[in-house]
């Protein structure tokens, strides 16, 4: 039976963009606290909880996007990109982030799932990508 107000194990690690083994261990640990259980045993977490939990893990509102920009502060690199975040391909550590831009091209780079995280990255998100300039390689 479906409970509209509760999330199962793996749907709660994936909202949280953990593994279900690293929920365990917060549950474990009284990091969050002990969800109810069904009548087979499984856990059910409210998902209220969950939100409020992810809405910490990522910083602010899910509706929010953190800004790359620090007020009074510029960045040493002029390659800039700026698209769509197209694709992104998780890890257990680090992820692929494909980012589209207006000219249908498309830019890739790999960074942690915290960072992942931090950023509050989804597809359909505006991005950017910053190019230093020693790291980019031509070939023919």
């Amino acid at each position: 039976m479906k409970h509209p107000d509760k999330l199962t194990r793996a749907e709660a690690a994936e909202a949280l963009g953990v593994s279900a083994k690293t929920l365990a261990s917060w549950e474990k640990s009284g990091r969050i606290p002990a969800p109810e259980r069904d009548f087979r045993g499984w856990r059910l977490y409210d998902r209220k909880v969950i939100q409020e939990m992810r809405r910490k893990l990522i910083g602010g509102d899910e509706e929010s996007q953190p800004s790359l920009e620090i007020p009074g502060m510029e960045l040493s690199a002029r390659n800039r990109l700026t698209g769509i975040v197209k694709e992104i391909s998780t890890g257990s550590v680090i992820c692929e982030v494909i980012l589209e831009l207006a000219t249908g091209d498309q830019v890739a780079s790999i960074i942690s799932r915290s960072s992942l995280r931090r950023l509050g990255l989804r597809v359909g998100d505006r991005a950017t990508a910053v190019i230093k300039s020693t790291d980019v390689m031509i070939a023919r």
